[in-house]
């Protein structure tokens, strides 16, 4: 996508608009703008400055059109993410090892303030109704890991005790710190 600067000039609006936030505001040339690729060195044959002044070499770019390419390479590997892929955007950006949140805590028997091993725990992702389950530990920990951001809910159910569930917005880590069981009545 291209700005016109002509056309833009005090649309401010057209920052909030971009889904992925990666349009600014120029204060200065009451512009909204947003990266080009450095569309000046790529007419020259030269790469984006970014990429080349990079020490770690952790920007990599080409053609994603041509698979002999070094970047075509990489994300045919299916080792990389686009941001928000159920926008299907045809994005020109993509990112390798995106770091996942995770989902943690212990869980305790609360009549007899012990570690509740063993405990039925069932992460659910709202938007998708996928589910997820595993077992807390000797210690009545759990964790849920390589998570995106998102609404889930965790339940927690074992024989004997009632159930409970937590819904949380995961925006970043979450440790739910102790989740106490009481005993279901008879």
């Amino acid at each position: 996508m291209v700005i016109d600067p002509k056309k833009a000039i005090g649309q401010r609006q057209l920052v909030d608009a971009c889904p992925y936030h990666a349009i600014f505001w120029n204060e200065e040339k009451r512009l909204p703008q947003k990266c080009t690729f450095c569309v000046q060195r790529l007419e020259k044959g030269r790469i984006p400055k970014c990429v080349q002044v990079c020490p770690s070499q952790a920007l990599v770019f080409g053609d994603l059109e041509d698979p002999g390419s070094n970047v075509s390479k990489i994300v045919a590997s299916g080792k990389t993410e686009a941001l928000d892929p159920e926008r299907r955007t045809r994005p020109r950006v993509y990112y390798l090892a995106v770091p996942k949140v995770f989902v943690a805590g212990s869980v305790v028997f609360g009549d007899v303030d012990e570690c509740a091993e063993g405990v039925k725990v069932t992460l659910t992702d709202r938007s998708t109704r996928k589910l997820t389950k595993i077992s807390t530990n000797n210690f009545g920990d759990f964790e849920f890991d390589g998570l995106s951001a998102g609404k889930y809910s965790v339940k927690f159910e074992y024989n004997g005790y009632r159930g409970k569930t937590v819904v949380i917005d995961l925006k970043t880590d979450k440790d739910l710190g102790i989740v106490t069981l009481t005993r279901a009545r008879p």
